[in-house]
């Protein structure tokens, strides 16, 4: 038997922390990950675990490891895969009990990971716990102020200066802006791990009260106008100022995209409005974009497609079924459930559950916030590195720009200072072939050691799929297949119809609305499908692995998001 499948730019195993999954990173960095991007952020990994473990007096003994091994981030067949392992032992710093129980309730696999808790002296986690504490008090102002800040700069025309950028200031201006997204990113993790933490206490309260732990994840969904939900918010409402011009709204509705961008670009008095609310609605969210957190990928604000065909789906919903009216059914439905669980609990055991209950929404809905905010930051590296590529091909170094994108991270600081690469071009025609192999290559869900990957196989015929249920409720209805936000422009969801998906991330949210089920081949309990969901009241399941390649576009199927079924009627 032959090596198994790798590129050139995987990273090198971890000698301490070994468990890894990719249930949750596929859509954070979905698909074949170029090499570039692949390296930038391993060393980017390694320099902000660094900054992370030191605020905490016990992260000193959580080893990080310098890149081009994987810490938090790893990279396996070109693919993303997250580190249960390291995630497991730096939540041990802070509460080891806490950490075992976030690592059996929400880290696929993660059973092995437990051997990995850190032993540290009582004072030391006592010590860490009240750094985190504070940093948590402080995350969602500092959030506030980051994001409000990255907007104001989106206003100038600071993108533009590093666009035309020479190749050494360029490189200058990239490792600045780096240095700042791993303080946004860091803040992410703090506050992720605060999420987790606040749900298993909250489960640990309902426990101790006679009530079902299981009910957390109700409990901590439709929250109302949290950040992964505002594009599909503000998308219904650009649907609304379309539907009140006959002129807007029939170019929308023809889906001619190239027509209506002629139109707004050429000022024209009817459609004045709609191109105000529209370029409004870019300038808060037009960083968005499938793969978001990879900067070599243009976002809405380059390429608005994407939009337009939202625009027009959301012109075709009813009131009735509407973001808002989505988000109120759901809200209400979760207070309900509070209200529920509060009665089934001893009553000696409800103000502790009241107390908790906020902790856990509270921070759910941070996550969103600092995953935004990151994503926002990250988002800056697109216009130097640009100009890196620019400047690479104006030295010879490269025959095209996107030539850039097969070059590891420290082959490009190289180039820069001026020093040559042995082999580069050979290299670049290497991993562009290896790229392509890789997309025929998938991960197990979890593992522990040296990942095996395997390459796609035949097609099943089974009609009964199972994954795991993320968002309660059933739906019926028509298959429409969605491999990439691009593709959704072409094929338009109807209401009712049910999304098989391979991953999603923020910019798919809008596509949620319409549908009347949700089917994802990767996620887990807190991937982004699974909050969308549940913010939106919709069925949604994850983890059904190859949904995009057994059910058929059209295929009639209904979806059981409680039991983590999907059946396919033949």
């Amino acid at each position: 038997m032959g090596a198994a499948f790798r590129t050139d730019w995987d990273t090198e195993p971890n000698p301490r922390y070994d468990v890894w999954t990719v249930t949750n990173g596929g859509e954070i960095l979905p698909g074949v990950i170029s090499p570039f991007i692949a390296t930038m952020y391993t060393e980017m990994d390694a320099k902000g675990l660094k900054a992370l473990m030191s605020a905490y007096p016990s992260g000193k003994r959580v080893k990080i490891h310098p890149a081009p091994v994987g810490n938090f981030f790893g990279f396996v067949a070109g693919h993303l895969a997250l580190n249960v392992g390291f995630s497991v032992a730096a939540m041990s710093c802070l509460d080891p009990d806490i950490a075992t129980a976030m690592a059996a309730q929400f880290f696929q696999g993660s059973d092995d990971a437990l051997r990995l808790i850190v032993s540290a002296p009582a004072d030391e986690v006592a010590g860490s716990h009240a750094v985190a504490t504070a940093q948590r008090d402080a995350a969602e102002a500092e959030s506030r102020a980051a994001q409000e800040e990255l907007y104001e700069q989106r206003l100038s025309d600071r993108a533009i200066t590093d666009r035309a950028l020479p190749l050494k200031a360029a490189w200058k201006r990239l490792q600045e802006l780096q240095d700042d997204c791993g303080v946004l990113l860091n803040r992410h993790l703090m506050v992720s791990t605060a999420a987790g933490e606040m749900s298993v206490r909250l489960a640990g309260v309902i426990a101790a009260g006679g009530g079902d732990p299981n009910t957390i994840v109700g409990l901590c969904s439709g929250l109302g106008n949290v950040e992964s939900s505002k594009p599909a918010l503000a998308l219904y409402e650009l649907a609304q100022v379309a539907k009140k011009s006959a002129a807007v709204r029939t170019v929308i509705e023809s889906g001619d995209a190239d027509a209506a961008l002629a139109a707004m670009a050429a000022h024209d008095r009817a459609w004045e409005r709609f191109t105000d609310e529209f370029d409004e609605f870019v300038h808060r969210y037009g960083f968005r974009v499938q793969g978001e957190a990879d900067p070599s990928v243009a976002d809405w604000g380059e390429n608005p497609t994407f939009l337009l065909s939202q625009v027009r789906s959301m012109m075709s919903l009813a009131a009735t079924d509407s973001p808002a009216a989505q988000l109120k059914k759901a809200a209400a439905s979760r207070a309900k459930l509070e209200k529920t669980v509060r009665a089934s609990l001893a009553r000696d055991h409800r103000e502790a559950y009241d107390a908790a209950l906020v902790q856990a929404q509270r921070f759910t809905a941070m996550r969103e916030l600092t995953k935004a905010v990151w994503v926002l930051g990250t988002r800056r590296l697109r216009p130097p590195l640009l100009a890196i590529a620019d400047g690479l091909v104006a030295a010879g170094h490269v025959k095209s720009p996107d030539d850039l994108w097969f070059l590891t991270y420290r082959e490009v600081g190289t180039l820069v200072k001026g020093k040559p690469v042995d082999g580069l071009r050979a290299a670049i025609t290497r991993r562009r072939k290896q790229a392509a192999a890789a997309a025929d290559y998938v991960l197990p869900d979890a593992w522990v050691g040296d990942a095996k990957p395997v390459k796609k196989g035949k097609v099943s015929t089974a009609t009964e799929l199972t994954g795991m249920g993320v968002s309660a409720g059933t739906a019926t209805g028509r298959a429409r297949i969605i491999l990439n936000t691009e593709a959704a422009f072409a094929r338009e969801i109807e209401p009712g119809d049910i999304l098989v998906a391979p991953f999603t991330d923020t910019p798919w949210t809008p596509l949620f609305i319409p549908a009347g089920a949700v089917v994802v081949e990767t996620g887990g309990m807190l991937s982004h499908a699974a909050t969308v969901a549940r913010e939106f009241g919709i069925p949604c399941v994850v983890l059904v692995k190859d949904a995009t390649r057994i059910i058929r576009d059209g295929d009639l199927v209904t979806v059981d998001g409680a039991a983590g079924t999907v059946h396919i009627q033949r």
